[in-house]
């Protein structure tokens, strides 16, 4: 009996030496990778994430994503595009009204135009003043009292209800000029309660320029413009968005009377912009926008759009992007009254985030990533950059590029595997002999002192 029991307890109890050990990561651990070419001798290596990176991944956070070197992970940091910065104030601009050319020159010659030592205009002959009588051919606006080239200006006239294409000329010294922007809609238009207004025209980041002119469409008798501002956007907003164009599919559980779509992005991108167009022109629709992380989960409601595609009198107008809370859910909805077979692109804007990494070890560097039940890596790369890197004078990140993507594990990484430990199996097994060991005893007992009975009978 003494021996069953130490058997017993043997088996049930788990050895000492039987620990999963977590193993190391590996490249082939992973769906996918990219090779990193850093130079210089930076210690820090950043690299704007590719696309591919955000289709990759399988946690929204980019969890499942590491840095090798020849040997083996390095530590590295996820840095989120940076927040919006609050935008430097609008600056109103001067502005004079030219009348159109009365020899037959399709020019505007001898302005009549006086500058003062800082470039800004101090006198303008009145002769060359449009008067009422004769229409405005352009406005010529004085930049010079800015301090660097706006993002946008924006316009507002008197007059009535409105619609032009414009150009914006630049010139240093008002004789010679170059094009900013060769067509722009400007629109006050109203109609069934509602309201098209455009008086913004986007510069794009052109070179700065100390005068604008804005070239006035002919026959607009009694349109004329009232004021005009420069303004900026801030830095991180004056950056190109990476835009995704996404093809929706019918969605079958719509409600009656309504009809809606549904959208993929393939991937977890921080969209932050979005915009809707319509699949034929001078069409008006309401949409309403939701989205949601996985096919599984309830859609959330984003906002409410309208949207058109307008041509008012050869001019092309159609309603901007909008902006958005940064969203990284894969599947998008639109929503509307309006019926019809044919689905609306939408558009997402998006800013890759940052990676940052410790350029240490040996060459070369890899960027590993989508790998299913993997936990975010632990780093103190924040604490570093905020110790070093205001006292580095701007050279302790370097930057990186990223190669093409190739495959790893491929599809197999991406799936989670369910395997039960093999120590839970042992410990099953332990239990189990255990079991049968206490019924041989009980049978073992049950027989003795059966045969006891029968002896003292």
């Amino acid at each position: 009996m003494n021996r069953l029991l130490i058997l017993l307890i043997l088996l049930a109890a788990p050895p000492c030496w039987a620990k999963d050990e977590p193993q190391p990561l590996r490249l082939e651990d992973f769906a996918y990778g990219m090779e990193l070419k850093v130079r210089g001798g930076s210690p820090v290596v950043s690299l704007s994430l590719p696309a591919e990176v955000y289709q990759g991944c399988v946690r929204p956070d980019l969890g499942d994503l590491r840095v090798f070197n020849a040997h083996g992970p390095v530590p590295h940091l996820l840095r989120p595009p940076q927040p919006e910065q609050a935008a430097r104030p609008a600056q109103s601009l001067p502005f004079f009204p030219l009348a159109e050319p009365t020899n037959g020159d399709s020019g505007i010659a001898d302005l009549g135009i006086s500058i003062g030592s800082s470039g800004a205009i101090i006198a303008f002959r009145a002769g060359q003043a449009a008067p009422a009588s004769q229409n405005i051919a352009a406005y010529l606006l004085d930049a010079s009292v800015l301090k660097s080239q706006p993002d946008w200006l924006e316009f507002t006239w008197s007059g009535g209800q409105f619609s032009a294409s414009v150009r914006v000329d630049a010139s240093d010294d008002l004789n010679s000029w170059q094009t900013l922007v060769s067509s722009a809609a400007l629109a006050e238009l109203s109609f069934g309660g509602h309201q098209l207004l455009r008086r913004r025209i986007e510069l794009d980041g052109q070179a700065a320029r100390k005068y604008l002119r804005l070239t006035w469409p002919q026959g607009k008798e009694g349109i004329s413009l009232s004021a005009a501002q420069a303004g900026y956007e801030s830095e991180t907003r004056a950056q190109a968005r990476s835009l995704l164009p996404l093809n929706g599919t019918p969605d079958s559980s719509a409600a009656p009377g309504r009809t809606a779509w549904l959208y993929s992005t393939g991937g977890f991108f921080p969209a932050d912009q979005l915009n809707i167009r319509l699949p034929e022109q001078n069409a008006l629709a309401e949409f309403i926008i939701s989205s949601r992380p996985d096919d599984q989960a309830a859609w959330q409601r984003r906002t409410s759009l309208l949207v058109w595609q307008l041509t008012v009198d050869g001019v092309k107008l159609e309603s901007g992007r909008l902006t958005l809370p940064p969203v990284t859910d894969r599947y998008w909805r639109l929503e509307t009254e309006v019926s019809g077979s044919a689905a609306p692109v939408l558009e997402l804007g998006w800013l890759p985030g940052q990676l940052v990494f410790m350029a240490q070890g040996e060459p070369p560097y890899t960027l590993a990533y989508g790998r299913a039940g993997l936990e975010p890596a632990r780093s103190q790369v924040g604490q570093l950059l905020k110790a070093a890197e205001p006292v580095s004078g701007g050279k302790l990140v370097a930057a990186a590029e990223a190669g093409p993507q190739r495959t790893l594990a491929g599809q197999a990484a991406l799936e989670l595997k369910k395997e039960i430990p093999w120590r839970i199996w042992l410990l099953w097994a332990g239990l189990i002999a255990g079991v049968l060991a206490v019924g041989a005893m009980a049978l073992k007992l049950f027989r003795e002192m059966n045969g006891r009975s029968k002896e003292s009978s």
